[in-house]
């Protein structure tokens, strides 16, 4: 080991040789380095220490989140053993269950899995299971998933509207044809889903599991399906729908995520949805592609993925102010109408003002009852999708060939 030049080294990391112990302090190192503000503070009036703040970690039982989760408790051990039973923060654990999109290989169930978890760490942490379908609790949620059609939607039902669990999480993703735009959809629910029981809990700040690997994932992820302006703002640290949101792990590798877990003998808990991918090159997703990608080059050229990374984290973020937000993904939206732009851009005359266009929309009937602004990245997400329970207000094919039949 080039650390301790003590005991004999076990992983070779980023062409550092280290042993089970330094490993494991330079992994953690890593993480408490992002997290350098969440100790124990004390009153310096009465030398009594501060109330912690509540944090929420995001689980989703794959190693690099599991690796941070056994990091954060580790670190609370550590607390209230040097500061007599305090803590710098309270730690809540969240999964949303996703076992009726995708279920799960046979013994690997995730509500089993985590309630050995809570088990295991029951006086460092709150373990909740949220499942995928409490996104729908909310009529006004519905909204989320209607296809931006704008002239031909008629979003006026969804105030008499009652879902009484007939709409399911399975039942919009039918509907989309594009493998991506499945796993896309899928993640902003359950994104959702962790910002709300955040507000619920009352956290004022969410760690997610993100890797440095996964990152570079996300970045031209985003790029790639149209969400490039919003990278600065959704992958860096900073406050996101009024909670700060944190990436513990930016600087370690996917691969050193899950050789720590080996070494720390937590892969038991690892559960992974069953979702084959497909071996057709063409077939795969834009996610499938890059992790590939990554995988393949993170051991030998982890400067590559550090690189992506730290390039990623210099671009100004220039919608964070926004006052349009996404009604599908939430995020902030630069144009005011994003559909109306891509039409704009397709027509071979000059198109009317842009400004004018949007004055003539405030004017209109629809004043009272604003159609939702969806960004470019979620047209591009919904598109081609029909979902049976929308109401529109287009005749049907039947219904416009009658009017024109001679009698």
């Amino acid at each position: 080991c080039r650390r301790c030049k003590k005991n004999a080294a076990t992983y070779i990391s980023r062409k550092e040789p280290f042993c089970k112990y330094c490993f494991v302090r330079f992994i953690r190192g890593k993480q408490r380095k992002q997290m350098a503000d969440y100790k124990v503070w004390y009153d310096p009036s009465t030398s009594t220490p501060q109330v912690p703040p509540k944090i929420l970690l995001a689980l989703s039982l794959s190693e690099s989140s599991l690796s941070l989760l056994e990091m954060l408790v580790s670190l609370l051990h550590e607390q209230r053993t040097t500061h007599r039973g305090n803590s710098g923060f309270e730690l809540f654990v969240v999964h949303v269950d996703q076992s009726k999109v995708y279920p799960y290989p046979s013994g690997m169930e995730s509500a089993a899995i985590l309630e050995s978890i809570r088990q295991t760490y029951n006086d460092k942490c709150t373990t909740i299971c949220t499942p995928v379908d409490d996104f729908f609790t909310d009529t006004k949620s519905l909204l989320h998933f209607i296809h931006n059609g704008s002239d031909i939607a008629d979003y006026s039902f969804l105030a008499d509207l009652t879902l009484d669990g007939k709409i399911t999480v399975p039942d919009v993703l039918s509907n989309i044809r594009d493998r991506t735009s499945k796993l896309d959809i899928l993640q902003t629910i359950r994104e959702a889903l962790v910002f709300n029981t955040a507000k619920q809990l009352q956290c004022t700040t969410i760690v997610w599991g993100d890797t440095m690997s996964r990152l570079a994932e996300r970045t031209l992820s985003l790029t790639a399906k149209g969400r490039g302006s919003v990278i600065p703002y959704l992958l860096s640290d900073g406050f996101r729908n009024g909670i700060y949101n944190i990436y513990p792990l930016r600087e370690v590798l996917r691969a050193e995520a899950e050789e720590y877990v080996k070494m720390l003998d937590i892969s038991k808990y690892i559960s992974k949805p069953s979702i084959k991918a497909p071996s057709v090159l063409r077939m795969m997703t834009i996610d499938d592609l890059l992790a590939n990608y990554f995988a393949d080059i993170e051991t030998g050229f982890p400067s590559i993925v550090s690189t992506v990374v730290r390039t990623a984290a210099k671009l100004t973020d220039k919608v964070a102010d926004a006052r349009n937000i996404c009604a599908l993904c939430g995020l902030p939206c630069d144009d005011k109408c994003p559909e109306r732009w891509l039409q704009d851009i397709t027509v071979n005359q000059s198109a009317p003002s842009f400004d004018a266009t949007i004055e003539q929309d405030d004017t209109g009937p629809e004043k009272d009852n604003p159609k939702p602004i969806i960004c470019y990245g979620c047209l591009v997400a919904t598109n081609g999708a029909s979902f049976p329970w929308i109401s529109t207000l287009r005749n049907s094919k039947e219904e416009v060939l009658d009017e024109y039949e001679l009698h």
